[in-house]
């Protein structure tokens, strides 16, 4: 791996990501719309989506990432990509979300603000 790309994840912070995703799972728990028995199937499966990347992110091995293992950086992107991901689907307008979970596309599912947020803070568009 060339330094640069060394470099380019030095400033990644497991931790502070796993604390972030935390804090936007804890953010879907408290939704009103994920109270059992009737969870909203959009906003369960946004909060597995994320759950699962946030099990992708606690099996990363920042020794092997410091050292430039190949392997450990893609886990890295793919993690960062995940992100991003659930970051477009948290903010769709276009009704697809709803389309893919099952949902009503004209009545789509509001996240509300502390979901929004917490997205925002995560991909680091706050």
């Amino acid at each position: 791996m060339a330094t640069e790309d060394k470099e380019d994840l030095l400033d990644f912070n497991a931790k502070k990501m796993d604390d972030q995703m935390g804090e936007l799972l804890d953010s879907f728990e408290s939704h009103p719309l994920m109270q059992p028995p009737d969870t909203h199937p959009t906003l369960f499966f946004i909060f597995d989506f994320i759950r699962n990347t946030r099990k992708e992110l606690r099996s990363i091995d920042i020794n092997k990432l410091r050292e430039g293992d190949s392997e450990t950086k893609k886990q890295v992107v793919d993690v960062m990509g995940r992100n991003g991901f659930a970051n477009a689907l948290i903010n769709d307008s276009t009704g697809r979300l709803a389309v893919l979970t099952g949902g009503d596309p004209g009545n789509p599912v509001g996240f509300g603000s502390e979901i929004k947020e917490g997205i925002a803070r995560l991909v680091g568009r706050d």
